[in-house]
Formats: structure tokens, sequence, C-alpha cells
């Protein structure tokens, strides 16, 4: 069996327990677990592909009676994907990176920036409310998110009518403590890259599927079912090889900033690029966004959010500095498409200062105030499969008014 799982928005129930704060002794190692769980004899074993949030959601509600999940995940330190976070005193990627950077002293949500409960189920808000008695995410003021809107005015985001029912949350010590928060029961095998060429293989037949699943030369296990909880080119090509050509059709991609107008007939993925950067506290960007947290963006081109981590999760020592993340628009990133496992050094300069000068325009600061040479530090990240804009739906056999 195969379920194709390119998001899942349901969350599941959590046990209580707090995140420790920059402390990363507290968190994953590399092929490590966050907790394995005990389970009842020849339990139907599941093999999650991505520990992002649709992985880690759909392997903490199945069954333990029935079934034994196991999520591989590729994130190098934790699991989270787009929910991830990176935190003080982690170790960089790249040995020649140095430790001593701005950037690695504070806490950057480099993806999600926060979470609301506009627009979605009762039962997403109540799991917001559960996540903060039990101090994994914190509730955010209502006048701390702004929209820039086209004119250039800077305006609550929330309506006056809107009555309190909308909520906005960001994490305790970064977004990555939600993720954390839905592994706790789930054993999870970390900076595990499954192979979209050869890393899964149907082994079984019709009535007994078996699957294979292959990282670096080894074999990771043998799996009665297999979830793809990841999307984009890699998910297409590592079920193409496969027996399951109605489902592998699902995961077909198209990479566009927009969808067709009549929604199209593959899941289409736009990009963006998000660029983290520090600048002195009693910089004109500081002064102008006063004590806010975010801001959608709505009067420029290039951009679509902008957010202060050093607001949202204030650092435990130096405290003259503010670390930003920009999100771009779709538009934007498709303008200046690049290898995202390896940006070339010149469009990191480019893109870098482009959008710190879109970010002057959009909030009407000095002229480079926010040039390269006067930011204090920054990184640049690709995000090519980044955000699905559209889903597939259908209708249950068996429940014929059931999308």
């Amino acid at each position: 069996t195969l379920v194709l799982l390119p998001l899942l928005q349901a969350l599941p129930k959590t046990t209580p327990f707090t995140i420790p704060r920059h402390n990363n002794k507290h968190h994953l190692s590399p092929l490590t677990t966050l907790s394995a769980m005990t389970n009842p004899p020849n339990p139907k074993t599941v093999a999650v592909i991505g520990g992002g949030i649709a992985g880690l959601s759909l392997a903490s509600h199945l069954p333990r009676d029935k079934f034994s999940p196991t999520v591989f995940d590729t994130g190098r330190l934790r699991p989270g994907g787009r929910c991830s976070s990176r935190l003080p005193d982690d170790r960089p990627a790249n040995a020649r990176e140095s430790r001593d950077r701005i950037l690695s002293s504070a806490v950057v949500d480099h993806a999600a920036q926060i979470v609301t409960t506009k627009g979605l189920s009762d039962a997403f808000a109540r799991q917001m409310a559960e996540w903060e008695e039990e101090g994994i995410v914190k509730e955010l003021p209502a006048d701390s998110i702004a929209e820039v809107t086209a004119d250039g005015v800077i305006e609550s985001c929330l309506p006056d009518d809107d009555g309190g029912g909308t909520k906005m949350y960001c994490g305790i010590g970064g977004n990555g403590a939600i993720p954390l928060a839905m592994a706790r029961d789930v054993l999870v095998q970390q900076d595990v890259w499954v192979s979209p060429n050869n890393g899964v293989k149907f082994i079984g037949q019709r009535h007994a599927p078996q699957w294979k699943v292959s990282a670096g030369g080894k074999t990771l296990g043998e799996f009665d079912h297999i979830i793809i909880a990841h999307n984009g080119k890699c998910a297409d090509r590592l079920m193409s090889r496969t027996p399951a050509k109605k489902l592998h059709s699902l995961l077909r991609t198209n990479f566009s900033p927009s969808v067709p107008d009549a929604g199209g007939k593959r899941m289409t993925l736009n990009s963006i690029y998000s660029l983290a950067f520090a600048v002195p506290r009693s910089s004109p960007l500081g002064r102008a966004t006063g004590d806010k947290i975010g801001f959608f963006v709505k009067n420029h081109d290039n951009l679509r959010f902008l957010s202060c981590n050093t607001r949202k999760h204030p650092p435990r020592t130096r405290n003259d500095y503010d670390v930003w993340t920009v999100l771009s628009s779709p538009r934007f990133a498709k303008r200046f498409k690049a290898p995202q496992e390896n940006l070339p050094p010149a469009t990191v300069a480019n893109v870098t200062q482009i959008l710190l000068r879109s970010v002057e325009e959009s909030l009407a600061l000095p002229h480079d105030c926010l040039s390269t040479t006067a930011i204090l530090d920054s990184k640049l990240q690709l995000w090519g499969a980044a955000v699905p804009l559209n889903t597939w739906t259908g209708r249950h056999p068996d429940k014929p008014n059931a999308r």
C-alpha cells in the first residue's frame, strides 16, 4: 500500500513537555531517534519519507495497535522541514563556516514564520491552545503582525470586527518547537537522504506489498506500507519506477508562481527566496518598525513577508542587534532561479542586494541603509519547491458527500 501525502492539515495530540531553549544537547544528533514507541506484536510497518509537518502528523496519528511507523528525514539536526529553526550553537553544515557569525547566535526561523488559526478548523485552534498550555507555542499580540498595504500604509492585519477569533502563534525558542512536539512519540531517523533514483523499491506482490527503503547504498528496512510525505521532483522520481502508476501521477508537479485558471492537472509548487540578515538594533529598519514582529508586504512585487526573529525569540545574551527574515515573492524567485543546493556566489550577492533594496523601498527607509556594507551578517536560501498552490480533491467511493 502506498499513501500519497503532499499536504496534511491535521495535527496530533501531544503529551505535555517543555522544549529546552538554546541548548543543542537536548536536540537530535544525526541518525538518532526522538523516542521509540513500544508496539504490540506484529503491527504493520510503515516508512514515512519526509519528516516535515505532514509526515510527522500522519505518523503520530497512526494507531499503534495496527501500525509501527518510522520517519526518515533529511534534516541534518532535527525534523520539521519548512517549520524548522536554526538554533544558537548548531554546528554548521560546512566545517569552513564560522560559528562566530551573528546569525549563529540567534534563533532563526528561516521558512515558516508564524502560525495563524485564520480560516482553519476549530480542531486546529484547539490544538494550538493545547500547545500554548504545554509551553510549546506562545500567542503573539494581535497588533504585532501588520500589513504594508499597497499604498505603503502599515496597519493591523486583523480587522476590528474579527472578535478575537483569529490568533497568531510562534514556537517558543523557535518554530522548530512545533515539529519536535509532534515527533515526541514517533521514531525518527535524521540526516537520511532517500535517493529519488533507487531509494524506494517495490519488492512484494499485489496482495502482499513490501517496500524496500535504501539510503547511501544501505538498506534501511523493508516495510508493509510507504508514505510519501514530501513533494517536488524528488517525490515524483521516487515513485516513477514503482507499479503504483495511478498514485505516481498525483505526484507529478508543475513549478510556477501561479495556478492555471482551471486548477491544472498537476500539483503546482512555487519557489521562494529566504534571506536572514542582521542589523544594529538602532538601524532605520528597527526605528521604522517599532515593536512589530512581522509584516505581510502588499506594496512590493519582490516581497511577501518580513519578520524579526529577535523580537519573536529574544536572545539570552547580546541585545544590540536584530535578526530579520525576508521571504520573496514566487515571481521574484522564478526570475532569479538557480541551483538551490549550491547557489553561485554571484547569485547570492545579487539577490541579497535586491531583496535588501526592496525592503528599503517597501518601508520608505533611507537609501542604502540596508546596503550589504551596512548589515552585520546575512544568509540566503532558495526553496525550489516551497509551497503547494493547489491540492487534489476527489470523492470517497463509500462517502459520496465527502471530498
